[in-house]
């Protein structure tokens, strides 16, 4: 057996499981964009949803992924500001990202998912979704852990090895990357991104846009301001004033 095929019947099972359970991680109207909220019971959807990605590069396709292991939804392509994906990508490229509205009609698109790693451009290619009444999906990796207590927002995607406890709740087209962890009772504004290896303890709120870095610690009850930035490998012990720039252990202001 070949390791696609082997990758197919493991898809199979996972379907199979969870239709025979009634239960999904991924428990959400996301097709409306509203709320997803882990641990509701539902029934399988019939028809697969048809999803086109925004964004074509190094994490879209990690994306990709993790959208592959929803069992409901089919990706059927992908659009880019350049209509050009990186080698490999492994889905058709439709188009550019400035054509949604043509791609809608022409491709029958139930849901959007951007897949972009810069918070800005994130959120301007979500409003870009928005304002054509696009609908935005939800990726959750199968490797990923969602408290069944935690509340995430249409667009985020949680990569493999991300863990996001009880109560916390995380904001539209956030991103919580590999190996992250978000403790219990944090919230998480729209379009900040959690990098890989973050640690985050409990009752921290991370503003939206805010980048916290690869490998960053933030200690249990601070606030990190909007649109900040927090270094790689640091570790902060104080709060993080909006658009501030922050580094090193502990973290200090860089400007």
């Amino acid at each position: 057996m070949t390791i696609r095929a082997l990758e197919i019947d493991l898809n199979r099972v996972h379907a199979a499981i969870v239709a025979w359970s009634g239960y999904s991680s991924v428990t959400a109207d996301d097709r409306s964009g509203k709320r997803a909220v882990a641990g509701t019971v539902g029934a399988m959807a019939t028809d697969l949803v048809r999803i086109v990605m925004i964004g074509a590069g190094g994490h879209a396709r990690v994306c990709l992924e993790a959208l592959a292991d929803l069992p409901t939804h089919l990706v059927i392509g992908a659009a880019s500001n350049d209509g050009v994906a990186i080698d490999g990508f492994g889905v058709p490229m439709l188009g550019l990202d400035a054509d949604l509205a043509a791609l809608a009609s022409t491709h029958r698109v139930d849901q959007w998912f951007v897949a972009i790693g810069d918070n800005a451009a994130r959120e301007q290619a979500t409003e870009r979704v928005r304002a054509i009444g696009g609908s935005l999906a939800t990726a959750i990796s199968r490797d990923a852990r969602l408290s069944r207590t935690a509340v995430i927002d249409a667009g985020v995607v949680l990569m493999p090895g991300a863990i996001v406890n009880a109560a916390t709740t995380i904001g539209a087209g956030a991103i919580v990357n590999t190996n992250a962890s978000v403790d219990h009772d944090c919230t998480v504004g729209a379009f900040a991104h959690i990098a890989p290896g973050v640690a985050i303890a409990g009752g921290v709120t991370i503003g939206a846009g805010a980048l916290v870095g690869i490998g960053a610690r933030v200690l249990p009850g601070l606030t990190i301001g909007e649109g900040a930035v927090v270094g790689a490998g640091a570790v902060v012990v104080r709060d993080v004033a909006p658009w501030a720039v922050v580094a090193g252990v502990p973290a200090r202001v860089r400007r």
